[in-house]
């Protein structure tokens, strides 16, 4: 039930306990920040008990917590990952798609400018479709635009390390190339269901840009073209032109609304919940399909060796 015939433990219990270790953990730190607070406020009087009313203090420092509160979620879901692959699986950061930034720095900015491109195509086809309006082309330059680029290189990492390099890695073990691309992506999609305006259309894309981003990982070898393809997609997204990202409400450098119909530009979830997004998605995964066709069955017959992990450790 557990292991399989290797004596090794079942890829999807490797899994469920790496995601049970990161959101049981981000449950118990949330819980202990919370408690902490209170009790700190409550003892120095800056927090009613009986009302839950509060001073000044006690308010900006409750912002203070919620606003570091997705910086701690991302180092946890990178911390958790790593560890568990280096010491639980005994294996080293090349073989989870880390190997040193310096030999892969061309990679990791090729996919920060193909995910800057296709947030700038989505923008493009949102205005030409009259489906967005940019209220204003001035530029908000502000201190957050270079806090929230901070946290988004953070979201691109622990995203990518979780579904990409853990799931995808652990996944090489059914040495089954579908499910290998597969599983990663609908577990990406459906990490964001507490997102709110959740639907069909969201969970459709979120799905297509995992199925791309578990592509291009196993094609280039690494992870970075996915976290800088991640990155800048939502930085460009979010904080560059002012959509929201997945539910999340963002200001930007430029102030854009939608309007019209929101299957096209998704309306209050962001443009990951329309059908412009889909079709630009799609465009990337056939650009995909079209620059990598003649090393596919190579790919696809390593992926199906019983060495494909010793391989990918070299």
């Amino acid at each position: 039930m557990f292991k399989n015939k290797k004596g090794e433990f079942r890829a999807g219990w490797k899994i469920a306990g790496m995601l049970g270790a990161v959101f049981g953990s981000l449950y118990l730190l949330v819980f202990a920040i919370q408690f902490g607070f209170s009790f700190i406020m409550m003892a120095t009087g800056n927090l009613d008990a009986s009302t839950g009313i509060g001073t000044p203090l006690a308010y900006q420092i409750a912002a203070v917590i919620n606003a570091s509160m997705m910086f701690i979620q991302t180092l946890v879901m990178i911390g958790i990952p790593i560890l568990l692959w280096r010491k639980g699986l005994k294996k080293d950061l090349r073989s989870l798609g880390l190997p040193a930034l310096t030999e892969h720095w061309r990679s990791m900015g090729m996919g920060l400018a193909v995910g800057a491109g296709s947030m700038t195509l989505v923008f493009l086809l949102l205005l030409f479709t009259d489906s967005a309006q940019v209220l204003t082309w001035t530029p908000q330059w502000n201190f957050s635009f270079l806090v929230m680029l901070a946290m988004y290189i953070l979201v691109g990492y622990s995203e990518e390390i979780v579904c990409r390099g853990y799931i995808q890695g652990v996944m090489k073990q059914t040495h089954n190339p579908i499910l290998i691309v597969l599983v990663p992506s609908i577990l990406f999609s459906l990490m964001h269901s507490a997102n709110s305006g959740m639907g069909l259309i969201p969970y459709l894309n979120l799905f297509l840009i995992g199925l791309y981003l578990s592509l291009i990982t196993l094609s280039s070898g690494s992870l970075y073209p996915a976290i800088g393809y991640h990155i800048f997609w939502n930085f460009f997204q979010g904080p560059v032109y002012g959509f929201s990202v997945s539910g999340g409400m963002e200001s930007g450098l430029l102030s854009t609304y939608m309007k019209g119909n929101s299957l096209l530009n998704g309306g209050a979830f962001g443009p990951e919940g329309g059908l412009i997004v889909t079709a630009v998605i799609l465009l990337m995964l056939g650009v995909w399909y079209w620059k990598n066709q003649a090393q596919l069955p190579v790919l696809w017959k390593q992926l199906k060796s019983e060495n494909v992990e010793t391989a990918s450790e070299e």
